[in-house]
C-alpha cells in the first residue's frame, strides 16, 4: 500500500489543516470570481470534507460514520463528495430528508435566511449555492465554515 506521508499528510490533524485551507482557498476564488478556480476549490473542499473520516478511522476514532449520519452539512459534504468523484451519487444518499438538488451560481442578496454575513462577500459579486430539493438554498461559504466546525468539535472529543 502507498503511504501518503510524503506529501504533507501524516495524521488526521494534518487532513483538518488542508481542510482549512480549501476552505480560505474557496473564499479566495470567491472574492476573485474565478469561475474554473471556483468550482476547482468547490471540488477540493467536498472531498477533504468527506474523506478526513478515513483518516480518522484509521487512526481508531470511533463513531465517525455516526458523526456524519448525525449533522446535515456533514451528510451532505458525503453525498456531494460521492457524486462529484462518481458524475452520479451511485449509492443511497447519506441526507435523505432534504438531497441536494444542484449546486448553482447565485447573486449575493441581503436575505439573511439564506446567506451568511461571517465571510467578505462582495455585494453585487456571486457566490455557489447548494440547492436542496425542498428549495432551501445553502450559501457555500457558510456550509465550509460549518463543516470545518463540526470536524473541529468532533477532533476536539477525541482522546489523545
Amino acid at each position: 500500500m502507498g503511504n501518503f506521508t510524503g506529501i504533507g499528510l501524516s495524521n488526521s490533524n494534518d487532513v483538518f489543516n488542508k481542510l482549512k485551507r480549501d476552505q480560505n482557498v474557496l473564499e479566495l476564488a470567491i472574492n476573485n470570481q474565478k469561475e474554473v478556480e471556483l468550482e476547482d476549490a468547490i471540488i477540493n473542499f467536498f472531498t477533504y470534507g468527506y474523506h478526513i473520516k478515513d483518516w480518522l478511522r484509521k487512526e481508531g476514532c470511533g463513531g465517525v460514520e455516526e458523526y456524519i449520519n448525525n449533522n446535515f452539512e456533514l451528510r451532505i459534504c458525503a453525498d456531494l463528495c460521492n457524486g462529484a468523484k462518481h458524475k452520479v451519487l451511485s449509492k443511497p444518499p447519506r441526507e435523505r430528508n432534504d438531497e441536494v438538488d444542484s449546486i448553482n451560481q447565485s447573486e449575493i442578496t441581503w436575505d439573511s435566511t439564506v446567506y451568511s454575513f461571517d465571510s467578505s462577500l462582495n455585494y453585487n459579486s456571486k457566490t455557489y449555492s447548494i440547492e436542496l430539493e425542498s428549495g432551501r438554498k445553502v450559501e457555500i461559504l457558510h456550509f465550509a465554515k460549518t463543516v470545518v466546525r463540526l470536524w473541529g468539535e468532533f477532533i476536539l472529543r477525541q482522546p489523545r
